[in-house]
């Protein structure tokens, strides 16, 4: 633990607090799996053959995900699509390797000129390429000590304006196994705007510290996963508009309620090796999205998945607004045993 709070004063000395909406490359933030949307948007910390985690944290990129290809879809907001393709191909025994590929797309708007007249057409597009890479740094029968690292390049086309980002993910993973701890910490998308909307004008990307830890119930089949965000900034605050005047006026923020917007829970049921439920709750998400006279379960998901023969197929649902939820599906399975 000393360990990692050394870690945690070490990279905040080179990172900037900032507020969403101040940057660029937003997008980076939508998650397309399943499995991670249904626990609150953040990626349980274990070693398993699930290729979208280790897209997530790239330390927990392991040799059983060998030859596993892992095909995402999401149906967002007003006829936004978006999803993801991860392969993890053999390299050797002693150095994995993850490749994958997300997109957005944006769908087609119309053109006009100043008179309202249409005069085409245009369409709107993200995508991320994204090569990470692990490596176990210690290893006894009580303790594992893993080191990833991911290197991205975001593009952003959107009408006439086109960017181009160079990105890195660096993730640490400990394992204690007597107690069935997993922890790990990552510094997401740390990088520079290699060609900028406008010239010499540099935005900021959507930098992010993470602490996430997990533990798997000795005599229940529960795993849970508790994820601190933004650990860069501890004040995630701000006015809501969407809440009342009396409350605006007020602006009364408190230890407990700071603390809560940076905590993220996730829960699995693992009833089989074919079938498992998930629930997952993210605080920040329910006191950003929600309006007051009509909470209902915004900030809440919940997904399964199931196994049939060489498939594993994944369902996630995120209530993110009280407007309607978000569906992710998707699909695993392993290429060589075809």
């Amino acid at each position: 633990m000393m360990f990692y709070l050394r870690f945690i004063l070490f990279i905040s000395t080179f990172s900037v607090a900032q507020i969403g909406g101040s940057y660029s490359f937003s997008f980076l933030n939508l998650e397309s799996s399943p499995r991670i949307n249904s626990l609150g948007g953040y990626s349980p910390i274990l070693i398993d053959d699930d290729p979208n985690l280790a897209l997530f944290n790239p330390a927990l990129i392991n040799s059983s995900m060998n030859s596993l290809v892992s095909l995402n879809y999401v149906n967002y907001y007003s006829d936004i699509n978006y999803g993801s393709i991860v392969y993890k191909p053999i390299i050797s025994s002693n150095f994995h390797l993850l490749s994958g590929i997300r997109y957005v797309d944006y769908g087609f708007f119309e053109e006009t000129d100043e008179f309202g007249n249409i005069i085409g057409q245009f369409n709107a597009s993200e995508y991320l390429f994204s090569l990470g890479s692990s490596k176990v740094l210690f290893k006894d029968n009580h303790h594992l000590l893993s080191f990833g690292i991911s290197t991205k390049f975001a593009l952003s086309h959107l009408y006439t304006d086109f960017s181009l980002a160079y990105l890195m993910d660096i993730s640490l993973l400990y394992i204690n196994y007597k107690s069935r701890i997993h922890s790990s910490i990552l510094v997401r998308n740390i990088g520079y705007q290699l060609v900028k909307f406008r010239d010499g004008n540099s935005e900021n990307l959507p930098f992010e510290l993470l602490l996430s830890v997990s533990n798997k119930l000795e005599h229940m089949p529960l795993r849970w996963t508790v994820s601190f965000q933004h650990l860069e900034n501890w004040n995630l605050n701000f006015e809501n508009l969407n809440h009342a005047d009396e409350l605006l006026l007020e602006n009364k923020t408190n230890f407990g309620d700071e603390l809560m917007r940076h905590i993220v829970l996730g829960l699995e049921f693992l009833l089989s090796d074919n079938l498992n439920f998930r629930f997952g709750y993210n605080n920040r998400t329910r006191n950003e999205m929600m309006i007051l006279d009509r909470k209902a379960m915004v900030g809440f998901s919940y997904g399964f998945c199931f196994k049939i023969n060489r498939f594993k197929f994944n369902y996630g649902r995120s209530l993110n607004h009280f407007s309607g939820p978000v569906n992710s599906i998707g699909i695993t399975t392993n290429i060589s045993s075809f």
